[in-house]
């Protein structure tokens, strides 16, 4: 029997957060409102409505879009708009409340959020904001992978390639096949911060990669018999000194993540695959300017996975680090002709959808997220090992479905969003993506194209 082709897709639906998020606008009525009701006719979002006595309703903040219609419309000029103080005070300057607030309605709905009054936001800034997306190059329509007139591959693969096959005079094949593993998005998802509720996160997570195909790496120490059935799509990771003491995890895995600190690589590798032939090995590696030599020593080595992290506090002091990392350490694996000898996840300063296409132009395989969906699940952006004592983030154990399907939904619509880019460009697959630095425009470059080197 033929086997029919099922493309991929991810089910996204509502799923509304028990932690409301606060509204970006705040709209105050004064007490000259003659009830006119002439911001009710203008307002296009439902922000003010009349009740059934024909009075004009307390403005519903969470639709307002910030257009100012009503305040223009008022005869009496009753009607205030401004930023809510509650919402200008969340995040960073890297994690904005409005990145936030994006990440709020992307897991909420699973849709490509919309704005109807159009960007006014910056074009321009640090890191990936100094990226733009170039379609020049489009010498046919663009492809629509998400309205499915066309299919577009978003499927990665994780593990080491071969640059080329052998075959003997009868043309059998002699090259023997490096274990390789296919996931349907360059995303999976990085291990959480700890609190209280980590193991509820946990299963929420385990439920999350088995649906989507991917994996979700968690700490060996937080591993527990609730994860069991979801073994096949969950990395340990685990520091070096402790291999034989979580071995049972490394037989039972298809990935494992190792701590990286200098150790003997070969030693390392023996003592893992004496577990689990078969195992795929991820080094943890922090970015550092003098990592190229790591690098090399770890591809040459046999490593099959380097996950490339950058501190997620480094991302406010220093966004340029986050895009200098994954292109200075993609360009150093081209340049020693071993790019495809490793698979490079990079994580980090993955704040929104559109850091994983330009991740992966810079030379990613794939992105690892963290941040992000917790700050889905409500976090107000932690950064070290553990989430702060008043940080509302928290999954009961009735909400881990909850949970689960608000990263699903968050992780849909980046994937919608993906194949937007990737249409545009008139790309079938993702793949074709990895390294394509002729697909983005540079500001720093193009400023100094067009003004000179002021420098």
């Amino acid at each position: 029997m033929t086997k029919t082709f099922k493309r991929y897709h991810i089910e996204t639906k509502d799923a509304i957060s028990k932690i409301k998020f606060p509204s970006k606008y705040k709209i105050i009525r004064y007490n000259n409102c003659l009830n006119v009701q002439e911001c009710a006719q203008t307002c296009i979002f439902d922000v003010h409505e009349v009740d059934n006595n024909g009075k004009i309703t307390d403005p519903f903040n969470d639709y307002c879009r910030g257009c100012h219609l009503c305040t223009f419309a008022c005869p009496k000029g009753a009607i205030s708009l401004g930023i809510n103080p509650e919402f200008d005070k969340l995040g960073d300057s890297y994690y904005t409340p409005d990145r936030m607030k994006t990440i709020y309605v992307e897991s909420e709905t699973g849709r490509v959020p919309v704005s109807g009054t159009g960007y006014k936001g910056r074009f321009a800034g640090k890191g990936f904001d100094g990226m733009w997306f170039d379609f020049s190059e489009i010498v046919r329509p663009t492809r629509d992978g998400i309205h499915g007139r066309e299919y577009i591959s978003t499927s990665v693969d994780l593990g080491k390639k071969l640059p080329y096959l052998k075959f003997d005079y009868n043309r059998n094949l002699v090259s023997t096949l490096p274990v390789c593993i296919e996931i349907p998005i360059p995303i999976i998802l990085d291990a959480p911060l700890f609190f209280k509720k980590n193991k509820n996160l946990l299963i929420a997570l385990a439920k999350t990669a088995l649906k989507l195909n991917t994996f979700s790496i968690i700490k060996a120490e937080d591993y527990n018999n609730n994860l069991i059935e979801y073994n096949s799509n969950l990395v340990p990771r685990i520091f070096y000194n402790k291999i034989e003491k979580f071995s049972y995890l490394i037989k039972q895995s298809r990935i494992v993540e190792i701590e990286y600190d200098n150790f003997d690589i070969k030693y390392l590798i023996d003592r893992i695959k004496k577990y689990n032939p078969s195992v795929l090995i991820s080094i943890h590696l922090e970015y550092n300017r003098n990592i190229c030599e790591k690098v090399d020593i770890l591809t040459k080595s046999g490593i099959n996975i380097i996950h490339l992290y950058n501190n997620e506090k480094n991302s406010t002091h220093n966004p340029d680090f986050i895009t200098d990392s994954i292109f200075h350490v993609n360009s150093h694996l081209i340049n020693k002709n071993i790019r495809d000898e490793i698979t490079l996840i990079t994580s980090g300063g993955i704040a929104e959808a559109s850091h994983v296409p330009k991740s992966i132009i810079l030379g990613a395989d794939a992105v690892g997220i963290g941040l992000a969906y917790q700050i889905a699940l409500g976090c107000k952006v932690c950064y070290g090992n553990k989430h702060r004592i008043n940080c509302p983030i928290n999954v009961e154990e009735e909400d881990i479905d909850l949970a689960s399907q608000r990263i699903i939904n968050l992780i849909g619509s980046w994937r919608d969003q993906l194949l937007e880019i990737l249409g545009g460009m008139g790309l079938r697959e993702v793949r074709r993506q990895r390294g394509e630095i002729g697909r983005a425009m540079f500001y720093k470059n193009l400023e100094k194209k067009i003004f000179g080197d002021n420098t």
